[in-house]
């Protein structure tokens, strides 16, 4: 893993030399931090333009894979089960396919999860997403389970 602040400069930087299980997954990392580092620095996705909660959708798409997408939504009212449907913005890369050995969408989950969570932990992204009250994620059509969200004041 080549970390979150400033993945061209690391050069490849955590990335296995030798061809394995591994290299796929060091891929997939970078590119999803890629994707979502451009995703919430567009300024119309921005806090400031409105936009009250992330949401990761993740979905099938043609031939049994998967992908995410990243909504954002003006309302983020917990009592209420399909906030994040209220989409109000999508980055202009709304949508990044998953591994192809994802074998499901719990499987997609799963990941996006742990990736999302290290963002989140991560002092630079993690400051950047923490500007929205919530963040979410969740199959398309399912329930979503709220990853974070700022405590009330």
């Amino acid at each position: 893993m080549t970390g979150w602040t400033n993945l061209d400069a690391a050069g490849g930087a955590g990335t296995p030399q030798a061809p394995d299980a591994r290299f796929e997954d060091a891929r997939f990392e970078d590119l999803f931090r890629r994707w979502l580092l451009g995703a919430i620095g567009e300024p119309a996705g921005s806090w400031r333009a409105g936009v009250r909660a992330l949401c990761f959708n993740v979905h099938p798409t043609t031939a049994g894979e998967h992908a995410v997408e990243l909504i954002g939504a003006v309302d983020c009212d917990p009592a209420a089960a399909d906030w994040a449907l209220d989409e109000v913005w999508l980055p202009s890369r709304a949508r990044i396919a998953l591994p192809g050995d994802v074998a499901d969408a719990d499987d997609g989950v799963l990941l996006v999860r742990c990736l999302v969570r290290a963002a989140l932990a991560d002092g630079f992204a993690g400051a950047r997403l923490k500007r929205y009250p919530r963040i979410a994620l969740g199959h398309v059509d399912g329930p979503l389970d709220v990853l974070w969200e700022r405590t009330p004041i």
